[in-house]
């Protein structure tokens, strides 16, 4: 079925077909002119993995997921996310070419599809989750009205794949973008998540993703004052020592992605682009 309130299936492959093309190009550009970054640690962002919605941005299909984890198994090092903190705050090496993954939302398939292939290669994950939507019929809009399988996760899930290893970190309630909300609301979005999560799971998060990235320095006080250590961003790029912990970088995985755009990915060389479309977001939107 089509992804509901998403273009037609017709749209989004002529829009990606015309859209591949250029991305690439100014990809390997980039990659050809941008100075080395030395030492740096790459947060990998993730939505999805199933074979249900072969258009969808946000989708990976498991085969190109296997794909990708071989990939990471010959030539990063994958580490818990939180684990990297030490050497972002320059309090010990932070190491070469590693990789920490991180998933956001909360999707059903993150436990059914994701995990076990997590599993097979051994590498750890944060998974950040909007908790109002854990456990309950709602799903996100962009999936509202299409599926019973995009759903959300239920908390017996979210407290499997934590003791499994993976960090459950906060992404709001109710996934609201922060930098628009008051303060006081902002404030119980953020400290609500945490809440949640100890609650289901019985550990403390500590780490904390803006929803839609949407943040400000005042929700960035809000998150660290609610007692997370480190929070994700939407911006491009990768992380060196001393790096705001409260602004860590990330690059997104999408489903339009094939194994060599996730190789110029981890090479940093689709960061230019990512800064040029959300640039160009931002514009739309003023």
């Amino acid at each position: 079925m089509r992804v509901a309130d998403a273009p037609g299936p017709g749209h989004t492959r002529i829009r990606s077909a015309i859209r591949k093309p250029l991305r690439r190009t100014i990809a390997r550009l980039t990659r050809l002119t941008a100075p080395s970054t030395g030492v740096a640690l790459r947060i990998l962002t993730y939505h999805r993995v199933n074979d249900r919605h072969p258009h969808d941005r946000l989708t990976v299909s498991r085969s190109e997921f296997v794909a990708q984890m071989k990939e990471l198994r010959a030539t990063r090092t994958v580490i818990p996310l939180e684990d990297a903190l030490a050497g972002l705050r320059g309090e010990g090496p932070l190491g070469e070419r590693r990789v920490a993954i991180t998933f956001d939302d909360g999707y059903r398939d993150n436990f059914h599809c994701a995990l076990p292939i997590l599993g097979e290669f051994g590498f750890p994950a944060t998974f950040f989750v909007a908790t109002g939507f854990i456990g309950t019929p709602s799903t996100f809009d962009r999936y509202r009205g299409c599926c019973e399988e995009d759903g959300m996760l239920d908390w017996a899930q979210v407290a499997e794949m934590h003791a499994h290893g993976h960090a459950i970190g906060g992404h709001g309630r109710d996934h609201l973008e922060l930098a628009g909300l008051p303060a006081r609301e902002a404030q119980e979005e953020i400290e609500g998540s945490r809440h949640d999560i100890e609650a289901g799971t019985g550990t403390r998060a500590t780490l904390f993703c803006y929803p839609r990235g949407s943040e400000t320095p005042g929700v960035r006080a809000l998150v660290a004052g609610a007692g997370f250590v480190a929070a994700c961003t939407v911006r491009p790029g990768s992380n060196s020592a001393g790096a705001d912990l409260f602004g860590l970088r990330r690059t997104e995985i999408s489903g339009d992605d094939d194994l060599a755009d996730f190789r110029l990915k981890l090479d940093g060389a689709f960061d230019g682009w990512h800064r040029l479309v959300q640039r160009a977001r931002a514009w739309t939107r003023a």
